[in-house]
């Protein structure tokens, strides 16, 4: 509860609550260090029906793939599997966890991923999906968009100064830097555009859907 007072110095006891609102979960990544990745080519490598212009592994990294071994895509894999397990003990969460799928994005200036979510077409939906900042990575170019407007049943007026400005927030630019992972619900839009920042310098992401249980297999390929 918060305390102020009026004109009249009369005390008033206000708060406001975030209700239904979204979690993201950000955790610094303790392997960060041991995966320095080199810098490749900048090509538009992606499956037919993103729109966006990126190299992409999605869904996975195969044995063949030109620029990021298996092995050191199972590595990595690995090594954040047993950093999350860690992670959700301390939220008092499932451990049991199974990186579904697990595939790296590659960037530079004027390339992009369009808006999506990583919900399944057969509903059978992710307990969470996440990525991994591991590579030139920048402020602002990660944004979360809101899927839903009830707010806007209420009448317009000038929010931007008030107290509860960012309940009317439309995107959040997320500003997280290299060796961070995020968790975010997969129901949750999400865009990536890049600018000159990369224009020399190649940004790095590994993404991935996770579920409950080790026996778990998407059906399709979904959630990029």
């Amino acid at each position: 509860m918060r305390i102020f007072k009026n004109g009249s110095g009369e005390k008033i006891e206000v708060t406001d609550v975030p209700l239904f609102s979204t979690p993201i979960i950000i955790t610094k990544f303790n392997d960060h260090e041991k995966y320095d990745i080199e810098s490749f080519e900048k090509i538009v490598r992606k499956p037919k029906d993103w729109t966006g212009s990126l190299n992409t592994s999605f869904p996975s990294v195969k044995k063949d793939d030109p620029y990021i071994s298996q092995e050191k895509s199972n590595e990595i894999k690995n090594s954040i599997t047993e950093h999350l397990q860690d992670v959700f003990e301390c939220y008092n969460m499932p451990t049991d966890i199974n990186l579904t799928q697990f595939w790296y994005n590659a960037y530079y200036e004027g390339q992009s991923q369009e808006l999506h979510n990583h919900l399944a077409p057969n509903n059978l939906n992710p307990f969470w999906s996440g990525i991994y900042f591991a590579k030139n990575c920048f402020p602002g170019q990660l944004n979360f968009s809101r899927n839903e407007y009830s707010l806007r049943t209420q009448q317009p007026y000038d929010y931007r100064k008030t107290a509860i400005a960012d309940y009317y927030t439309d995107f959040w630019e997320a500003s997280i830097p290299d060796g961070y992972i995020c968790l975010f619900p997969p129901h949750l839009y999400h865009t990536v555009s890049v600018g000159k920042e990369n224009r020399d310098k190649m940004r790095l992401t590994f993404s991935f859907n996770l579920h409950i249980g080790k026996g778990f297999v998407p059906e399709k390929d979904w959630g990029g």
